[in-house]
């Protein structure tokens, strides 16, 4: 019980309770939204009772992230002018509260000293994300499995048949994510771990995975993909010296991704079907594939932008212009729904003119400099995923993508920052 405490409890016990809530937020945030909204608001309510402003300053300084602070903010702060500039106000409201950890993150998290945030600290919250995210594959697998044995039909092994809490794009999000966080502490922890540690650690591994596979999401699958190609190449030919190495392992990548495709093991193969889409286009422009419905929408929404330039029609306006524009042009495969642009730089330039898509930019950016100089192949990764999976969803307008991309963001910059020597 004393290490515990030694290890895991400050003796500030504004930061204990901040970093129980962030334990609750990162265990729960792979299953639920549910609980995100108020652990945000215990979070605002325990910084300001602590009150000391001149010291939450000096800590912002001393994690040497002041212009972080103003950058992860400023993401939020602009939806208030997209909210002044709407002429429908109430339907840009929504944005403060689904935002709201874009704003409470950094302000909260970098106020408070760089030495509370200790290496167990921080493994802790991460090891509370991968639990989560493995919480989140053993209740969809086996609940998978049953609908599909009972029904027998095996859709429901797949994609938003078998994400049951979550749209499959921003799980797989969060699977390869908790992989990577897996890879990295295991890489320095193995030789010290025990038997029953590395099995779970493997099975663990095995599950997250598999479920990313399962997912069918197409953003997801290719960020895997790419990730994985980058980090073979920075572990095996850039700091081991073994280019050679680095290209048998991706080769058998490349030959096992090929067999398991043609093989047909994996059926409702969503990437099969979006490239019979892009096949039959031509004859179809407009058709309902998830492919097509996308590639029309990007055509539509950057029309919309262009006309909306420089500054913008507002958040509260955009999706009512969108839907005005796809009647206009006879877009039919979008005049079902209430779409938005489906990425997130063409919604801001459509929302917030040229400003709000530099500071997208900006948001997006700076994690990506700031991993490369410390030399943090996992903060890269992060912000990669991020810059990847917001250029074909609108991951800002959802609790899902918000919550995870602003916490996650700020505890990776203090990772990467490496507070403690």
């Amino acid at each position: 019980m004393m290490d515990f405490r030694k290890e895991l409890v400050s003796d500030n016990w504004h930061f204990n309770i901040l970093f129980a809530l962030l334990m609750l937020a990162l265990v729960s945030l792979p299953i639920t939204n549910w609980l995100m909204l108020p652990i945000a608001i215990a979070m605002l309510v325990n910084w300001v009772s602590e009150w000391n402003w001149r010291e939450k300053w000096e800590n912002v300084k001393a994690h040497r992230a002041v212009p972080a602070l103003f950058i992860f903010t400023a993401i939020y702060l602009i939806s208030l002018y997209g909210l002044l500039i709407s002429a429908n106000k109430s339907a840009a409201l929504p944005a403060f509260d689904c935002g709201l950890w874009l704003l409470v993150a950094p302000l909260v998290i970098f106020s408070y000293k760089p030495e509370h945030f200790t290496a167990t600290r921080r493994k802790a919250l991460f090891t509370a994300f991968i639990a989560g995210c493995v919480l989140h594959c053993v209740l969809i697998l086996p609940f998978g499995c049953y609908r599909s044995l009972y029904s027998g039909e095996s859709k429901y092994m797949y994609y938003i048949f078998l994400s049951v809490f979550k749209h499959p794009s921003y799980v797989a999000m969060y699977m390869t994510f908790a992989l990577l966080l897996l890879l990295k502490y295991t890489k320095s922890d193995w030789r010290t771990m025990k038997t029953w540690a590395r099995i779970l650690v493997l099975g663990a591994m095995g599950l997250l995975f598999l479920t990313i596979i399962l997912l069918q999401s197409k953003a997801g699958l290719a960020c895997l993909f790419l990730i994985t190609f980058i980090w073979i190449v920075y572990y095996f030919a850039i700091r081991r010296h073994h280019p050679v190495i680095s290209i048998i392992i991706l080769a058998g990548i490349v030959a096992g991704i090929i067999g398991v495709y043609q093989s047909g093991i994996i059926r409702n193969n969503r990437a099969m079907d979006s490239i019979e889409q892009m096949k039959e286009r031509k004859e179809q422009p407009y058709g309902k594939g998830s492919s097509e419905v996308r590639i029309t929408l990007w055509k539509s929404a950057s029309e919309v932008a262009r006309e909306s330039q420089p500054w913008g029609t507002g958040t509260g306006d955009a999706l009512e212009d969108l839907k005005l524009h796809a009647l206009e042009k006879n877009y039919s495969n979008l005049l079902e729904h209430n779409y938005n642009a489906h990425c997130q730089y063409i919604q801001a330039l459509i929302e917030t003119g040229i400003i709000g898509l530099m500071i997208l930019l900006a948001y997006c950016l700076y994690p990506l400099y700031y991993s490369v100089r410390k030399k943090n192949i996992l903060y890269f990764s992060f912000a990669l995923l991020v810059i990847l999976n917001i250029a074909v969803e609108c991951m800002f307008h959802t609790r899902s993508g918000a919550d995870f991309i602003a916490l996650m963001n700020v505890l990776m910059f203090i990772e990467a920052g490496r507070v403690e020597s």
